[in-house]
């Protein structure tokens, strides 16, 4: 009963999805700027209202108090943390250049301090230096780029830094115990959401690395960290969590239902 429900919501939100959009109708944010050259087109608008665009008309709606769009200035003076955002980003990229973009100095680590990955931790701050201290990663890519970027404050935890890592190199190292031998692929990984969360006194207290963004992108499988990394050279390690996302068959079934209700519908 519960997966009849599910998959009758879904219909509905695609049916729902496709009228909305039938029109060409464009949802126009507050930071958006462009000209209306074409017959179609974004324009920004005040904080306070969005502007729907189509080909031949356009309606304003206010958005209120109710707005979706959060007031993160305000939100992250709210917080009141001591370190403030200018001081947090500087923070994290010496955290990041400490180590190369590689593992972190150990002095900049808070006692309680905890690395989590997708499937990996939570680790504490010695299980962290020790995991990170056994894979030479400079040896393996010597022309290896972080590719670090669109650093920000997450307005909702104020102490937190959230940016972006991409990357690539070319394994022309050994890569032990994973890669006993350089296997001369060029990795190029998919962006992925990255964080770092400061303590008080500066120190990071929590780790987080390898959410992939876009899995379509890059040759690592749709994989973030070392996971990724491994595949990508043709080392991948012997399970489900270090391998890329394949379908279940009860995932399939549900697919294979929604498209069938979907067709009854009409």
């Amino acid at each position: 009963m519960r997966s009849t429900i599910l998959l009758t919501f879904l219909v509905c939100l695609q049916q729902r999805s496709t009228s909305a959009f039938s029109s060409t109708t464009f949802i126009t944010l507050p930071t958006c700027r462009a000209s209306s050259t074409g017959s179609s087109f974004l324009r920004s608008s005040a904080p306070s209202d969005v502007e729907m665009v189509t080909e031949d008309t356009t309606e304003t709606v206010d958005m209120g108090a109710s707005s979706i769009f959060m007031d993160e200035e305000a939100m992250l003076k709210a917080k009141n943390f001591p370190l403030k955002p200018p001081e947090l980003i500087k923070l994290a990229k010496g955290f990041l250049m400490s180590k190369g973009g590689f593992g972190a100095d150990p002095a900049l680590l808070a006692n309680n301090f905890q690395f989590v990955g997708p499937v990996v931790g939570p680790l504490g701050k010695d299980e962290f230096l020790g995991a990170i201290g056994s894979v030479d990663m400079k040896t393996a890519f010597p022309d290896f780029s972080g590719e670090f970027y669109n650093f920000q404050v997450d307005p909702f935890e104020g102490d937190r830094v959230w940016y972006i890592a991409r990357g690539s190199g070319t394994n022309t190292g050994p890569l032990p115990p994973f890669a006993p031998t350089a296997t001369n692929v060029k990795v190029t990984n998919p962006p992925q959401a990255c964080s770092l969360t400061f303590n008080k006194d500066g120190l990071v207290s929590k780790y987080t690395i390898g959410y992939v963004i876009d899995r379509d992108v890059g040759n690592t499988g749709g994989l973030g960290g070392l996971y990724g990394i491994l595949y990508a050279i043709g080392r991948p390690l012997p399970f489900p969590e270090a391998q890329p996302w394949k379908k279940s068959k009860r995932y399939a079934v549900f697919n294979a239902l929604g498209g069938l209700l979907q067709k009854l519908s009409k």
